[in-house]
């Protein structure tokens, strides 16, 4: 059901597009800064959410940047001269920025094939992504099969885990690296020495807690850096991450978004996973424009004191 918003001017709608998570937003041009109540109402919106697509944008990279920034300082991404314009854009496509469509072994082009397995963005960090921001370019027709971005509820996905599944996650961790990309996708290059200083691998916990949601659990892990899970054998951790995509796959925990020219869409990094789903790469071009807004603080998991309280009342 759509709810229609007002605030200093602006006359809006927030309509739901799945059970599962999203919604867009009709009516609000976000090319300028938002008043602060218009601000609140996006804020509140995006946490019921975790996924908002505004629709029918006109957006200039500065104009995405002022965006992006109301929400939290954004991230530098740490490729040098790899698919970006500026430091704070990343330039999400299979064509050059110069307008030239690229081959699919491009590097360019690899990153967004590795990107089509369930990630949350910037894991790799000490202290991950709050959310992330795609603004769409240039899309894929109606009619061509794939481009779409789909995204799964790992708070939901946590709440519908069998309890013996959910004691079995608790004390486990998953090593995140930037590097590793490398290891399922060798034709990318090797990372500069300054690459791998600023971005070492670092470990979060597979199951996450949220204090701004009343200590709720979700799912956290990625399928993008590595494909093991800590805690247990290598077998063992490769067959409970094999287990965990299939299981974040099913339809109930899912929604995917079919690309329209100019939608903005904005996700919650610290509660939704998502994937590029593949389309024909040589046939087809496909350009967006993302920003990311930094996290501020390391991911808190189960056995974290305030975790512990919440769960116990102890």
């Amino acid at each position: 059901m759509s709810l229609a918003k007002q605030s200093s001017g602006n006359s809006f709608t927030i309509t739901p597009v799945s059970d599962a998570l999203g919604a867009e937003v009709f009516g609000l041009d976000v090319s300028s800064p938002f008043d602060s109540e218009t601000l609140g109402i996006i804020r509140e919106a995006f946490q019921q959410h975790h996924m908002l697509c505004f629709r029918e944008q006109a957006l200039e990279d500065e104009q995405l940047v002022a965006f992006s920034t109301q929400f939290g300082p954004l991230e530098v991404f740490p490729e040098k001269g790899h698919t970006k314009d500026k430091i704070e854009v990343y330039h999400v496509a299979n064509v050059s920025l110069d307008g030239e469509h690229l081959a699919s072994e491009d590097p360019k082009v690899v990153y967004q094939r590795n990107n089509g397995r369930w990630h949350t963005d910037s894991s790799y960090r000490y202290e991950p992504s709050l959310a992330s921001i795609l603004y769409g370019i240039e899309v894929l027709p109606d009619d061509a099969k794939g481009g779409e971005t789909g995204f799964s509820n790992m708070l939901t996905a946590y709440a519908a885990l069998p309890d013996d599944m959910k004691a079995k996650l608790e004390p486990l961790h998953q090593v995140h690296s930037y590097a590793d990309i490398r290891r399922l996708e060798p034709s990318i290059p090797p990372m500069s020495v300054e690459e791998r200083d600023a971005f070492p691998p670092v470990t979060h916990p597979v199951l996450r807690v949220h204090p701004d949601r009343d200590y709720q659990r979700s799912l956290y892990f990625t399928s993008n850096t590595s494909l093991e899970i800590g805690g247990m054998t290598l077998e063992e951790g490769k067959a409970l991450h094999r287990w965990l995509v299939d299981y974040v796959s099913r339809p109930e925990f899912c929604y995917f978004h079919r690309w329209r020219k100019n939608d903005l869409v904005m996700w919650d990094n610290r509660v939704l996973l998502h994937r590029a789903i593949e389309y024909d790469f040589a046939h087809y071009r496909r350009v967006l424009r993302r920003t990311t807004i930094g996290g501020d603080k390391t991911i808190m998991g189960p056995f974290w004191p305030e975790a512990r309280t919440a769960a116990t009342g102890r």
